[in-house]
């Protein structure tokens, strides 16, 4: 079996599997101006619908705003208790009926995990203003901030206004001359589709917040506020998917997106976003509707489990007590829509030596690289192989002088 070994690639390996039967993609027009459907995991593209053109995407905008503040949070510029002081400008976007407000006000500060609440389960514009200055940014500085968060994910065709997706004109003392007053933010679905993965993968934990159903929010002494999370698709709510369990993620709406939804919910074992832009239809409802589409089709789909061959099951350790180490079996599981037989499967580890092996020391359930699928005729949404994450199923302590030698 010939392996060909190349910069941080252990093994490529063309590979002419058994065929496949797979059931089709979905195919059904949603009722939207954009829509697309990945799998959380690799990234597959299950559905897609004028998924390249640009947009308006209003409060979907505030997932990139969370992305800043999360990087933010993990880098410890600031923590969750940091508490954050409302100007006069912001207490004035959020006391306004007009906006998705909590009432935040000014004079007042909030924790940053606070306002994070209320951006994400109420959507609150003036919350989340507050939290684009926690470390001391303006809104312009908060801005390029975004724009290089974007640039980082992926997103290719954007446009980036201020951090909460509203008009220009509509951010009052907070507007910035450079832009038009009915400037406003926008991307593609498939820009909001990476955005929505990225956030899901890197910070799964915000799940937790836009998983509740409601949650109460300080405003100031002796007042505190109930706020409903504004996705109707959470379990038990009205647009709940039966065999879906949604857990997030983020509503949109304004004059130019429509009623705008990004979800992921997990169906089978199998985390899934779907996107959809400018639902046509009256109502706020018309969002949940079309997404309610896409996830209909989603059952009709069919994967594959391809279980991988028995060369994959062992990696080679260097400096370690033994020389090579077992990974976690592994199944590939592909949604298609037609016979699928070539495939080029290629391994790429975290830690490696010039000579391609693993290092050790390597811990028992440890993540020592990623399987690489790709196969014409599979669209992911990065327009990179499937991945597929590999796990040592044992440990390989680091050895001793000779057993380095030797191995």
């Amino acid at each position: 079996m010939k392996i060909k070994r190349v910069l941080r690639l252990v093994m490529v390996l063309p590979l002419v599997l058994a065929e496949l039967t797979t059931g089709a993609l979905a195919s059904e027009r949603v009722n939207a101006r954009a829509a697309v459907m990945i799998d959380a995991s690799t990234g597959q593209v299950l559905y897609e619908q004028n998924a390249n053109q640009k947009l308006p995407v209003a409060s979907i905008s505030k997932l990139l705003t969370v992305a800043v503040v999360h990087d933010e949070l993990k880098q410890r510029i600031i923590t969750a208790n940091t508490r954050v002081n409302v100007s006069a400008d912001v207490a004035a976007i959020a006391s306004d009926p007009a906006y998705s407000a909590i009432g935040v006000q000014e004079g007042q500060s909030y924790t940053v995990r606070e306002l994070l609440n209320a951006a994400m389960v109420k959507s609150a514009d003036g919350a989340t203003l507050a939290l684009a200055e926690a470390d001391g940014s303006n809104l312009e500085e908060f801005n390029l901030k975004m724009d290089q968060k974007a640039k980082e994910i992926g997103l290719k065709n954007y446009t980036i206004v201020n951090p909460v997706g509203l008009t220009n004109g509509d951010l009052k003392g907070l507007k910035l001359e450079q832009y038009a007053n009915n400037a406003e933010n926008a991307m593609t679905a498939n820009d909001v589709a990476l955005l929505a993965r990225y956030l899901v993968q890197t910070y799964p934990d915000l799940l937790q917040v836009t998983a509740q159903k409601d949650a109460d929010f300080y405003i100031a002494k002796d007042k505190t506020v109930k706020a409903d999370n504004l996705n109707k698709m959470l379990p038990g709510e009205q647009y709940a998917v039966p065999g879906v369990k949604i857990d997030g993620l983020k509503t949109g709406t304004s004059a130019a997106a429509g009623p705008s939804f990004v979800s992921t919910g997990v169906y089978r074992g199998h985390r899934v976003i779907t996107v959809v832009l400018h639902a046509n239809g009256d109502g706020g409802d018309a969002r949940f509707a079309a997404t309610r589409q896409l996830y209909n089709q989603l059952k009709g789909m069919k994967t594959e489990q391809i279980t991988l061959p028995r060369w994959l099951h062992r990696q080679w350790v260097a400096n370690g007590t033994q020389r090579s180490v077992a990974i976690r079996p592994q199944q590939v599981s592909v949604w298609g829509d037609k016979d699928i037989k070539n495939y080029s499967l290629a391994v790429r580890l975290n830690r490696h030596g010039q000579n391609g092996k693993v290092l050790a020391p390597v811990r028992a359930d440890e993540k020592i690289g990623e399987l690489e699928v790709a196969s014409h005729g599979v669209k992911t949404i990065d327009n990179e192989p499937l991945t597929y994450s590999l796990y040592s199923s044992e440990q390989v302590p680091l050895g001793n002088f000779w057993q380095r030698l030797w191995h």
